[in-house]
C-alpha cells in the first residue's frame, strides 16, 4: 500500500461553476478548474474523479521535458470515460504530483509547470538570406 502524502489543494484553487441558464455576459466565456494566478507556474488539476493514466513525453530537450498548449498531458479514467487532461500553455514539466494508475479526486493537482518560453527550435532561423 502505498503511503499517504497528504496532498491538499491549495487555498487559491477554485471550481468555477457554469454560468446560470441566461447569463449574457457568462455565454462564450471558458470556465476552467484549476488556479488563477499571475505566477510563473501553474498547477493543472483533476477534471473528474478517477483514475490518473499519464501519458508518454512528447519532447525532451536538454533533460527537460517541455509541453505546448493543449498537448494532452494524461487520461483520467472515470467509468466509461475517458477525460483528457491537457496543458494551459508552453512550459516546462515540473513535476508529477500523482503517480500512474492512482485514484484521484476532482480538483486534486496532478501536474506542476513552470511556464516559460521553450527552447529555440533546431534549424530555426537558418537558410534565410540576410542581404
Amino acid at each position: 500500500m502505498a503511503p499517504d502524502l497528504g496532498v491538499t489543494p491549495p487555498d487559491d484553487l477554485t471550481i468555477v461553476p457554469d454560468p446560470p441558464p441566461g447569463d449574457e455576459a457568462a455565454e462564450g466565456a471558458t470556465h476552467r478548474i484549476g488556479e488563477h494566478a499571475p505566477l510563473a507556474f501553474r498547477l493543472v488539476v483533476s477534471p473528474v474523479a478517477g483514475r490518473l493514466r499519464l501519458l508518454p513525453a512528447v519532447r525532451f530537450e536538454g533533460g527537460v521535458e517541455w509541453v505546448s498548449a493543449g498537448q494532452p498531458l494524461a487520461v483520467v479514467e472515470s467509468g466509461p470515460t475517458n477525460h483528457q487532461v491537457l496543458a494551459p500553455a508552453e512550459a516546462r514539466l515540473a513535476g508529477v504530483l500523482v503517480r500512474d494508475g492512482e485514484p484521484v479526486a476532482r480538483g486534486q493537482p496532478l501536474v506542476w509547470l513552470e511556464e516559460a518560453p521553450g527552447p529555440a527550435t533546431p534549424g530555426a532561423g537558418e537558410g534565410k538570406d540576410e542581404g
